[in-house]
């Protein structure tokens, strides 16, 4: 039997759906509203503190003003502003450079130059690791004389030097003079960036992984592959000293170590924001290394490292020999700007698979073994107390 609903009912039906409509749309305005407005009167008076240094220095300042400089400075004097160690602006140049490194792929050929305008002589200070020039021989105190056939002057030095920027796969030539003979050489421009180095250290596999890049995981994998070959089933992993690097390029590289996390957050790692809200959950496959592992750490090794080394442990998979880690358990984001410069700016807190946030307290080792900063990479490895005491627990000494 069907029912009736009077014309008053309906109205009022209507009119209640109305006003929760309208309640629900004032309320969303109300809320982005409050996010426009959060913090205006302190942004109206920097802005007006600014506004009024600019126009004294405007029209009293005795010099000039280059005001791109001008301009980077107030930029980097905002970040470090922030107090926050991990935030700081880069420019343009900058940029391009550190996104090319995070990407594992660098543009020219691996040296750093100084020119001397007393003696009018290019030379070369430094030569990257595995990078073209060091491929084709330059060394650190070299004379660079021609680049592309032309010779080096205070004139066109700059110029030149910017020849040897390019992509990979081309090359030019570079005359270099080395007690008192020149020779030219033709070297690669563009080369991707190493951050894996591996050895088999009697019957122990050693990787070195000195930063997280993008193409950090694959470089490991190499690694891991060339070991197994070699049938290695105990492996030491080195984060000494190790800072630089993203938080997802380290995930990457504990998946290839850890199964699939069904424990702890469920996840690898989750990112949290400033109200303890989840922003971001890396989670891992079934891949599952089955060797002894142990991971050596220090006070330096910090960020994406100390993450690494937290979960392995956490996944019980290794036990950490060395110092306390430094203790930067935060996310960093790369943000690029409009003038082509970017912010790297600490956007979340990091929680390992098991453990508590490591954030301003570091991870501590199962095994502490103290030894001189950097010192690590400059004794032989037969000298290196903290590798020889994870040789020790692998061999079961």
């Amino acid at each position: 039997m069907n029912k009736k609903i009077s014309l008053g009912v309906t109205i009022a039906l209507i009119l209640i759906a109305v006003t929760a409509s309208i309640a629900i749309t004032m309320s969303f305005a109300m809320n982005q509203y409050d996010a426009l407005i959060e913090g205006l009167p302190e942004r109206e008076e920097m802005y007006a503190r600014l506004s009024a240094l600019d126009d004294e220095v405007r029209e009293k300042y005795y010099g000039s003003i280059d005001n791109q400089q001008l301009n980077a400075e107030l930029a980097s004097g905002y970040m470090q502003g922030l107090g926050d160690e991990y935030s700081y602006y880069m420019t343009a140049s900058e940029y391009i450079a550190y996104d090319g490194r995070i990407r594992g792929k660098m543009s020219g050929i691996g040296i750093s130059t100084v020119f001397d305008e007393e003696t009018g002589v290019l030379s070369i200070v430094e030569v990257n690791a595995d990078s073209p020039a060091q491929s084709a021989g330059l060394q650190k105190g070299d004379q660079i004389t021609q680049i592309g056939g032309t010779a080096v002057t205070q004139a066109n030095y700059e110029t030149l030097l910017q020849d040897l920027e390019g992509d990979k796969l081309t090359t030019i030539d570079v005359t270099y003079r080395r007690s008192g003979t020149d020779q030219t050489v033709k070297v690669m421009r563009g080369y991707s960036v190493k951050s894996v180095y591996y050895e088999i250290i009697s019957t122990i596999g050693y990787i070195r992984i000195t930063s997280f890049y993008e193409n950090t995981a694959t470089q490991c994998q190499e690694a891991l592959d060339a070991l197994a070959k070699e049938n290695i089933k105990s492996i030491v992993i080195d984060v000494r000293g190790t800072s630089e690097g993203l938080i997802p390029y380290a995930v990457q590289v504990i998946d290839l170590f850890v199964p699939m996390a069904t424990g702890g957050n469920q996840a690898i790692a989750v990112a949290v924001d400033k109200e303890d809200e989840v922003v971001e959950t890396f989670t891992s496959d079934a891949a599952d290394y089955s060797g002894q592992i142990c991971v050596l750490i220090n006070e330096d090794t910090q960020g994406a490292a100390e993450l690494f080394a937290c979960d392995l442990r956490d996944f019980d998979k290794a036990e950490l020999v060395g110092e306390k880690t430094k203790g930067n358990g935060k996310m960093q984001e790369i943000l690029q700007l409009s003038d082509g410069g970017a912010i790297v700016l600490t956007t979340a807190r990091i929680i390992p698979y098991k453990s508590e946030s490591f954030d301003g307290v570091g991870v501590e080792p199962d095994v502490t073994v103290q030894l001189a900063q950097e010192q690590f990479e400059l004794v032989p490895h037969d000298q290196d107390a903290q590798l020889q005491k994870a040789f020790e627990i692998l061999n079961g000494v």
